[in-house]
């Protein structure tokens, strides 16, 4: 299994399930993270931090515990 989480800079991916419950749900859908939607990997902060997202025109940096709880498929990279 796949997660956001794991993904590098550059990569693009499909979102197959987000497997949060309740208010972190809510908060993920409303980010645009649901099935089906594509996203790319523009950054990840040192450290384990933060990882910067974009999911169509919306830029948004997700905690890699949340990163963890979305399933990702057909994953690539961009090539330079």
């Amino acid at each position: 299994m796949n997660t956001l989480a794991s993904l590098h800079p550059g990569t693009h991916a499909i979102v197959t399930q987000v497997r949060a419950e309740g208010a972190l749900q809510h908060r993920l859908a409303a980010l645009g993270l649901r099935a089906g939607n594509e996203l790319e990997v523009l950054r990840q902060a040192r450290f384990r931090g933060p990882i910067h997202v974009r999911i169509g025109t919306t830029e948004l940096f997700l905690r890699r515990a949340d990163a963890r709880q979305v399933e990702i498929a057909q994953v690539h990279a961009h090539q330079a």
